[in-house]
């Protein structure tokens, strides 16, 4: 509720009797480093930003801006960001609920939102009292665009006691020196008087000895300041940017709370006031002295820091660098290119096509695994914690499959495959990547490296072989339907076998030794929970295959059908269940998945259709 009461006045309030020149930095070297204790783990305020950028618009960076410049935007000069097109809303009932005009971009101001607060605080209130399985996609938008907005409003208001304020207003030459603070001066910022409040206190233990109507216009201004201090100090509080180390121990706070309850600490407080030269410095538009600032922060930080968390700020120029150099952006557009020098070889026979596109294939290969290693180090765990981690590790898989394929086909058929696979599964990467920072810490129920090296990282090398077989499925079935010749096609339906040999090894060895950890941590090696079944389901289908082309069921026709169906089963077993939230296994729920699963399973069924005919018709 104080949210609500406080938004419409926080920017309002920012930056009152505060005079900008040419506000903003250029160097954000150090500020990138700044550690952030954020979800639980400690982060690079780097990663912060971009987290908070992504969450805000489902981008890391705003137009041609740094994800940090913009942060420090927000915190030091939030005015200046009150027309960014930062908020992203995904269904346009939502932007006209609020009596938005929809844009065909999604994006917002916080401008707009700020203007049409009102409604939203009430559309949200309703969608709170919806048990949170029931709600739809709409009221899921609302919640976290209310959500979104008011983070924004706490931020902004983060350093807001580093500047002068008409709410601490002293012309009163006496109170000054009194106070000790500059005569010359008349506008003081929150902090200015925090730094007095000995003074201050001694000063307004006079005032209770004499009623109101008493007092002198010197002493009612100051009671009036006193005043003002102390309604500042409770409004601002609880707010989630934790970036001192309490001297307590154990807790971070955020500098408004760490002004409240650890000023007394020298550490503390020189880190507040290092903050608060940032600040300062940041709207004078001063470089040096903001980067001075910084660089004395991480400094002294390091000094408050326990051996656990120096080891983790350690890593942060790696991380650093991971945030920056975009990996897997770059191994999408070289599989891309893969796949587009394939294109281009059915017009031209030169080797130079098959070449490059081998050459492309490998050049994403490389910041693909890269990628995944600097991941590792970070998180000192295997990648494969989130559905976001999966698929990267899995498109990995994928990848490294049809480099083996080519290596012993060398006819486009593992370049195909790697391309295709590569670019599918770091796309829907992408998509889980907009929810936020993607460097998270483990939930409970994967708090094992052991089983996370063993367990998941087997299971999904076999999904990943498990829709590397799929997408030979399809390119048999192409194959067939436009005539290549029966050495080709029997390539590819041997290879296909091979490929599913594996995944169902992995499967099956995966499934087990996930029955182990269950009985270790649940004391049962199966109930047959949804996760379990999906796994099993993918076993056994796999098995059919096999024991259908054996028992000559099935021939090459039925084993790339076989293959296909067996790509849908792992997009089921892999996150399709999550949708039940049922059982000891959902903890990868996302909204918005039944819908795409839908659409993809009868995409494939109509291309299985459809190719059958047309094979059969042949």
């Amino acid at each position: 509720m104080k949210r609500k009461i406080f938004f419409t006045l926080a920017l309002s309030l920012s930056f009152l009797g505060v005079a900008f020149a040419d506000p903003g930095v250029k160097d954000f070297k150090n500020f990138k480093s700044i550690p952030v204790l954020d979800d639980g783990r400690l982060k690079p305020l780097d990663t912060y930003a971009r987290g908070l950028l992504t969450q805000f618009s489902g981008k890391d960076h705003y137009e041609k801006q740094e994800a940090s410049a913009w942060l420090a935007s927000l915190f030091f000069d939030p005015e200046s960001t009150l027309n960014d097109k930062i908020f992203l809303i995904n269904n346009p009932d939502v932007a006209t609920a609020l009596g938005i005009t929809p844009q065909r971009q999604r994006q917002y101001t916080p401008a707009q939102l700020q203007k049409s607060y009102p409604k939203l605080a009430e559309l949200q209130e309703a969608a709170r009292k919806i048990p949170e399985k029931e709600r739809s996609v709409i009221e899921n938008e609302i919640l976290r665009v209310f959500d979104n907005i008011n983070l924004y409003a706490d931020l902004s208001r983060s350093f807001l006691f580093a500047y002068p304020q008409n709410d601490f207003t002293i012309t009163s030459q006496t109170t000054k020196t009194q106070l000790g603070l500059p005569l010359g001066q008349n506008q003081f910022s929150f902090i200015d008087l925090a730094l007095k409040a000995k003074k201050m206190r001694e000063a307004a233990q006079n005032l209770g000895n004499k009623p109101p109507s008493e007092y002198t216009p010197d002493e009612t201004e100051l009671l009036q300041t006193v005043t003002n201090l102390f309604r500042w100090s409770t409004d601002y509080k609880d707010f989630p940017f934790t970036v001192i180390p309490s001297s307590q121990g154990g807790r971070w706070l955020s500098p408004w709370d760490a002004i409240a309850t650890d000023f007394s600490n020298d550490q503390t407080r020189k880190l507040v006031m290092l903050w608060n030269n940032m600040a300062i410095s940041y709207v004078q538009g001063n470089d040096v002295e903001f980067d001075v600032a910084a660089r004395l922060y991480l400094d002294t930080v390091r000094n408050s820091l326990s051996p656990g968390q120096l080891k983790k700020m350690d890593k942060f120029p790696l991380e650093l660098f991971y945030q920056a150099s975009s990996p897997f952006t770059w191994a999408i557009m070289f599989y891309i290119c893969a796949f587009i020098f394939f294109i281009i070889s059915f017009s031209s026979a030169k080797p130079l096509w098959y070449r490059l596109g081998l050459l492309s294939v490998i050049a994403g290969f490389v910041p693909h695994v890269l990628g995944l290693i600097m991941r590792i180090i970070i998180m000192a765990r295997p990648p494969v914690s989130s559905l976001y981690e999966t698929f990267i590790f899995v498109g990995f898989i994928t990848v490294f499959l049809g480099l083996v394929i080519e290596h012993y086909n060398r006819q486009w058929l593992g370049i195909v495959t790697a391309a295709i696979s590569g670019t599918a599964l770091l796309f829907i990467a992408n998509k889980y990547s907009a929810e936020g920072d993607t460097l998270k810490m483990l939930i409970a129920v994967l708090n094992s490296n052991f089983w996370l090296a063993t367990h998941v990282t087997t299971i999904t090398m076999g999904y990943g072989a498990t829709c590397v077989g799929g997408v030979l499925g399809h390119i048999w079935l192409l194959q067939a339907a436009f005539g290549q010749d029966n050495q080709t096609l029997d390539k590819t339906f041997k290879t296909t076998l091979g490929i599913l040999g594996v995944a169902l090894t992995l499967t099956f060895l995966g499934t087990n030794l996930g029955g182990i950890w269950a009985d270790q941590s649940w004391g049962r090696f199966w109930g047959w929970d949804p996760k379990e079944n999906g796994a099993l389901m993918i076993v056994l289908w796999t098995a059919l295959l096999f024991h259908a082309k054996i028992a000559k069921m099935i021939g090459p026709l039925g084993l790339a059908i076989g293959a296909v169906i067996g790509m849908m089963v792992v997009m089921w077993a892999w996150f399709g269940v999550n949708l039940l939230s049922v059982g000891l296994h959902s903890y990868g729920f996302t909204s918005g998945v039944a819908t795409s699963l839908i659409v993809y399973a009868i995409c494939e069924i109509i291309f299985l259709i459809a190719i059958s005919w047309r094979i059969c018709k042949k």
